[in-house]
This record gives C-alpha cells, structure tokens and sequence, in this order.
C-alpha cells in the first residue's frame, strides 16, 4: 500500500509497512537498537493498537483512516544542546503541507499542530544521545486523515476541515516531500537561526495574550521566545516576570 518514494533524498528511500502494530515508534526504536537500518527509513501502519503521545498520554487513530508512522534519522551534525531543531523542522514541515489545504494552521508549542485551533497532526520525538552527539531520532507523527468522528472535540482532520476523502497512499507521498525538504535544510547547518524563526513566526499564540494553567492556576501571558533547548519563555500579564517553562510546566487553554 505504502511505497518507497523516489523524488527525496533521504527521506523514505525505505518504506516497512505494517498492517498492524503496537507502536511504530516501538518498532522503529527496535531497528535502530538492532543496526539494520538506513537514515531515513519510515515504519508505516494502518492500525496502531498503543500508539503514544506527549506526557505519557495515547494516541488513538481510527484503523485506516489516517497516517501513523515513525521516521529514523541520524542527525550526528547536530550538538545535543540543538536537538530541539528537530521538533522544529518536524513541525514546520507538517504544518507546510497541512497549509496546503486548510489557511489557518499553526504550531503548538512544542510541535502539535492545529488547524483552526483543533489538534490535527501529533508529534513524538525520541532522541538516542551517546556522549554530546545525537546518534538518533526516532519521530512518531499521527495525522488525522480522513476520520470523521473523535472522542475530543478539540480535535479534526484534513477530511473534517475541508470536506472531502483523501487516498492516504498520496498524502504520505506528499507529506515525505516535506519533511525531507526540510531536514535537508538542517543538515546544511546554516538554517539554524532562520530554521528558530520561521518556527516562532507559525507559533500559536506568538505575540498574543493566551491563557494556561501553570502551578494549577489559570493564568494569561504572552510568548515571548523559545529557546534554543526548546524552553518556552512567557511573559505574565499580570506581573512583571518572566517564566520559561519545560512541557509538562503547562497546560494550554486554547480559545
């Protein structure tokens, strides 16, 4: 069903499908441990029984209707102290070809992606650090598709936004179009800065007061930055403080 595609560079050279998994990011991981693989081999399943998300939380996806698979990469170029680049490029690449269809898409911080402001794509990045060098990546990426019905109602699909069936087979082609254009892009390591802002430039939220809960109390700021280790810096509105946080420092309000 999922074929190689021809048109990248690194990207998908190698495509495993499976039919049904536990995890493909389980199974990925399990490749890389084993050595039998090549950067840039996807791991691609129609039915993912756990599949895991931020937090610790679940990912669930409707058997058939949607794209979840894991990429391998081995961005041994890039200083662990950058390794958050890869959530960027990541996000900034699927939030490029959702762009495609839907206008209103952005980032939310650190890399789901919304589409008018309902979670449309996750992202689960697994990073293997040997010394002060990232040996590898492995990134999970469930998109919803083509399903029509979620438990969330803060979630969509590319189906529900814009009212029409996608052939999944096209759409991973295109979508691995993205993403290796821009891993490209990183691996010639003068992007990094322009790589930091185009991300800051699709943040949700960027500029713009927002309300979360930080230290189980409702609270409104604006982000400021992002730093290079992928700390999110906030600005409170109602004192003169800034707090840069980690991931699970927060819980978004989206409004």
């Amino acid at each position: 069903m999922y074929n190689s595609i021809q048109d990248t560079l690194i990207i998908g050279k190698k495509v495993i499908y499976l039919p049904s998994c536990h995890s493909t990011n389980d199974i990925a991981a399990e490749i890389v441990h084993a050595g039998l693989f090549t950067e840039g081999t996807v791991v691609i399943t129609d039915n993912q029984l756990k599949g895991r998300g931020q937090r610790g939380t679940t990912w669930v996806a409707n058997p058939g209707e949607n794209l979840t698979f894991s990429i391998i990469l081995t961005p041994e170029f890039l200083p662990v102290s950058d390794q958050f680049l890869i959530s960027q490029i990541t996000a900034l690449a699927i939030r490029s070809y959702v762009h495609n269809y839907i206008e209103n898409v952005r980032v939310k911080w650190p890399n789901d992606i919304l589409a008018n402001k309902k979670k449309i794509c996750g992202i689960l990045i697994e990073n293997g650090i040997q010394g002060m060098k990232l040996k590898s990546s492995v990134i999970g990426i469930g998109l919803n598709v083509n399903q029509l019905d979620f438990k969330e109602d803060r979630a969509t699909s590319l189906s529900l936004e814009t009212g029409v069936p996608f052939a999944l087979p096209d759409e991973f082609q295109k979508l691995l179009g993205f993403l290796d254009k821009y891993y490209v892009r990183l691996r010639q390591k003068s992007f990094n800065q322009a790589i930091r802002a185009e991300y800051l430039s699709q943040l949700h939220g960027y500029g713009k007061e927002l309300e979360f809960i930080y230290e189980n109390k409702a609270r409104r700021g604006t982000i400021a930055y992002v730093s290079s280790e992928g700390l999110l810096g906030l600005n409170l509105s109602d004192q003169d403080e800034v707090l840069e946080l980690g991931l699970k420092q927060i819980q978004w309000l989206i409004n």
